[in-house]
């Protein structure tokens, strides 16, 4: 598993999705800075990162490390776009991210993102119109596309902001089916759960964002079902027991 930084663990009494608590993933690591609704700067991550290589905390230094060279944009990822002064982009525009993270814009070469973080994008983004227009003013929302699955009302992919809260992108997909734990949340990357079910509470209940938890692109969010007790097939082996001894007794 590879740990992201995340808070120390609270014990915290589940009373409504609003109350879950914190994330760490399978070791203890520093505790996280209070919520906001922004971006990690590249001082933070490296911060951060520096902290984890310190403590020995392998996996989760890899994570910060990789976002860090690799930067936060994915192919597929969309951005809302609006720039003042150029006619074209005016009002408020969604544009994708094509294949080797590059974003094309109208009568302009294209941008690369390749190793742009999400707190780094307007500053990318306006360096580059500069090139074609004075005094660009530039208005960049990214979005993220990921999975909610498990028990929830509609499960599937959703594009979504990346600075608002986890429980607020739970919400975009009906919120908690009937059947859900929500003590049982993890988040998925490939075959890895980067967000264990059992730390990610405080994570929740602290209001941390997609790009705090450092999701990327594809990543999938599990809502747990809660556990039944499956009475009827007890009953039924109850009764076939009871047969048998009493077959035997005679």
């Amino acid at each position: 598993m590879l740990p992201p930084s995340s808070p120390r663990f609270l014990p915290l009494a589940l009373i409504a999705l609003a109350t879950i608590g914190n994330v760490c993933l399978a070791q203890a690591v520093s505790p996280a800075p209070s919520p906001r609704r922004e971006f990690e700067t590249r001082a933070d991550l490296e911060a951060q990162a520096s902290a984890a290589e310190a403590q020995h905390r392998t996996g989760e230094a890899w994570l910060l490390r990789s976002r860090l060279t690799k930067g936060d944009f994915q192919d597929g990822d969309r951005i809302v776009l609006q720039i003042e002064g150029f006619a074209i982009m005016t009002k408020a525009d969604t544009v994708m991210v094509r294949a080797g993270k590059t974003l094309e814009l109208p009568r302009m070469s294209d941008v690369t993102l390749e190793g742009v973080l999400r707190s780094e994008l307007t500053a990318r983004l306006t360096e580059h119109l500069a090139q074609y227009l004075r005094e660009p003013i530039v208005r960049a929302t990214p979005l993220v596309r990921v999975a909610l699955l498990g028990a929830v009302q509609r499960p599937g992919y959703v594009y979504t902001a990346a600075d608002i809260p986890l429980s607020d992108v739970i919400m975009k997909a009906g919120g908690p089916a009937g059947n859900a734990d929500i003590a049982r949340v993890t988040v998925r990357r490939g075959d890895q759960t980067i967000w264990e079910a059992k730390d990610i509470r405080t994570a929740l209940a602290d209001g941390l964002s997609l790009d705090r938890l450092h999701l990327r692109a594809g990543d999938e969010i599990h809502v747990g079902q809660k556990r039944q007790i499956p009475w009827l097939a007890l009953a039924t082996a109850g009764t076939s027991i009871f047969a048998i001894l009493f077959s035997l007794l005679r």
